[in-house]
């Protein structure tokens, strides 16, 4: 696909179930070891009642989500810029979708703004984002 398909309008998604192993991984990915990742008992007294994970490894649903809508044999996305609301926490075990709109185009520089939001698998929006992206053909 070229950057001309991508209309105003123009929605994907990309769907993950957050599982003790991602969290985990993440984790030692990035050297984030933040006890409201990882200690269950000492969650089990805070605001959330049990462990949150991580809320870069929610938002790299979105990144998900824009590969799979604008990479083609023809197309890649590059993002410029983001703007990211993190609304309610994730759980180890949530099913979460990132669900992006495109919601603005600027063909002179063939950048696209999206919408995106995250919802969990009761419909709870967690995360509220803006990102402009750009599209490269290959």
């Amino acid at each position: 696909m070229r950057y001309e398909d991508f209309k105003v309008g123009y929605t994907g998604s990309f769907t993950k179930t957050i599982t003790e192993k991602a969290n985990r991984e993440f984790g030692e990915l990035v050297g984030d070891f933040n006890p409201v990742h990882f200690d269950e008992i000492r969650m089990k007294k805070s605001i959330f009642g049990r462990r949150a994970t991580n809320g870069f490894l929610t938002e790299s649903t979105i990144g998900c989500a824009l590969v799979k809508m604008f990479t083609s044999d023809e197309s890649l996305v590059i993002a410029l810029k983001k703007d990211i609301k993190l609304m309610a926490p994730v759980f180890i075990g949530d099913t979460i979708t990132a669900t992006v709109t495109v919601e603005e185009r600027f063909p002179e520089k063939e950048r696209l703004l999206c919408n995106a939001v995250i919802k969990n698998h009761d419909g709870t929006v967690v995360v509220e984002a803006k990102f402009l992206v750009k599209i490269l053909h290959i």
